[in-house]
């Protein structure tokens, strides 16, 4: 199934989606973790067209969105001056605020302290229930689901909070997680380690690759990451491949306002996001400009 979370003027709700690419609206409110939770896949006998819904984030309200770094040898390779090669005894992965969430087609905003906005296409997984210390070999039956994101970074930002020890905004300014276009249940998505993996910009094909390249695939991924309490409707963001702006040596392919951002899953769905630039007003903050 694929289930949408919408807003219809002023309403928000789940929704059904069905094979006509209409919407069949899902009784309650529009929070997918009171239905990860017990919710019964009761729909209206009311639908209504797809292009009539503004699609919003599959997950209105989760407590946490893990971020994954460094899950691609090519972009870790394309990322490091040196071979790419790092321990690989854990992870790399931190929390990533969920503020930076917005829809599938939502513009995402660059903000005034960077001159390099970059993409990052990423498989995301939902959790569909409460957990903690998941074994690999049962990591599949607390999988809810998956979506596309994206882990939109102000690379110059980061590289200034690194400078001092750690990141923080460089990954954390509003709209910094396009997610969507919707939820697929993981029944339909036979193989997640498995999938093409596509980022366009302007229509240039920019990452190609598949998810069969993590180093860390989704098993190992639960397992390191329910040392804590994982809750329905977490998302586990799995890492991006080689591609981004920041690993291309030629040319300046960093995001502008105008430029439009397509990233894709196969099986999963297509998101759209157009790039605009940060309203010229007053901030709280003055960085300082680094080449």
């Amino acid at each position: 199934m694929k289930i949408v979370r919408y807003a219809l003027g002023s309403e928000t709700g789940l929704g059904l989606l069905l094979s006509d690419d209409r919407v069949a609206e899902l009784p309650g409110n529009d929070d997918l973790v009171d239905w990860l939770q017990g919710g019964k896949l009761t729909q209206s006998a009311f639908a209504r067209p797809l292009t009539d819904c503004k699609l919003l984030a599959p997950v209105a309200r989760p407590s946490k969105i893990i971020a994954v770094g460094r899950n691609y040898r090519s972009h870790n390779r394309e990322m490091s001056a040196g071979d790419g090669r790092f321990p690989n005894v854990v992870p790399s992965a931190w929390i990533k605020a969920t503020s930076t969430l917005t829809g599938a087609f939502d513009d995402v905003v660059k903000p005034r302290a960077t001159q390099k906005l970059d993409y990052e296409t990423e498989l995301a997984v939902i959790i569909g229930k409460r957990c903690r210390h998941v074994r690999e070999e049962d990591a599949y039956s607390v999988i809810a689901g998956y979506t596309v994101a994206s882990d939109i970074t102000a690379r110059d930002v980061v590289a200034i909070e690194r400078a001092e020890g750690n990141q923080l905004m460089g990954k954390m300014f509003d709209t910094f997680c396009p997610m969507g276009p919707w939820f697929v249940t993981a029944d339909e998505v036979p193989d997640p380690m498995n999938l093409a993996l596509t980022t366009r910009v302007n229509g240039e094909v920019r990452q190609d690759s598949n998810t069969s390249n993590m180093i860390w695939p989704i098993p190992k991924l639960i397992a390191y990451v329910s040392q804590m309490t994982l809750e329905a409707g977490d998302i586990i963001l799995t890492g991006t491949p080689s591609g981004v702006a920041m690993g291309h040596k030629a040319g300046d392919w960093f995001l502008q306002s105008g430029d439009v951002l397509e990233s894709e899953l196969d099986g999963i769905g297509l998101m759209r996001n157009r790039i605009v630039d940060a309203p010229d007003a007053p901030t709280s903050w003055d960085w300082p400009k680094k080449n």
